[in-house]
């Protein structure tokens, strides 16, 4: 099943902040920002993108490896294409844009989740996957100075 995925939100912080955040996103801090991240290991670095083995846990607590390539255009957007895994084959691209003191993410995506045949399900996954990084950058965000 594809999903397209269309959606934004805004962190009360300024751009610059916000990528610096992004910046902190790194195999040894991944687990402090993201708690549902159990892992993750850099395996591929080339021409801007990363690629990273990640230990990723689900809303059903079951741990599943994936594997994904980060590519980044500081400070203005980061695309993710998700390599293997339950969503393998899906991808999305946050674009950062300042608005004064304050940050918007427009987010576009195409989510594939394996074995899911109908749309409200799928769905879901895209909302929970989005929301939840959202949700997790938000709190991290109020620890930073």
């Amino acid at each position: 099943m594809v999903r397209y995925y269309s959606d934004d939100g805004v962190h009360d912080v300024p751009r610059d902040k916000l990528w610096k955040l992004i910046e902190a996103h790194s195999d040894t801090n991944i687990s402090k920002i993201h708690p549902d991240f159990v892992s993750m290991r850099t395996i591929e670095e080339h021409g801007g993108s990363v690629t990273k083995e990640i230990q990723i846990r689900g809303p059903d607590g079951k741990v599943s490896p994936m594997r994904m390539r980060f590519t980044v255009k500081p400070p203005h957007n980061q695309t993710l294409a998700i390599l293997s895994g339950p969503y393998a084959g899906s991808w999305s691209s946050n674009t950062y844009v300042p608005e004064g003191s304050r940050t918007r993410i427009v987010t576009s995506a195409e989510w594939k989740v394996q074995g899911v045949t109908d749309e409200a399900t799928a769905l879901k996954h895209a909302n929970d996957f989005h929301d939840g990084g959202f949700e997790a950058d938000a709190t991290y965000l109020k620890t930073m100075r």
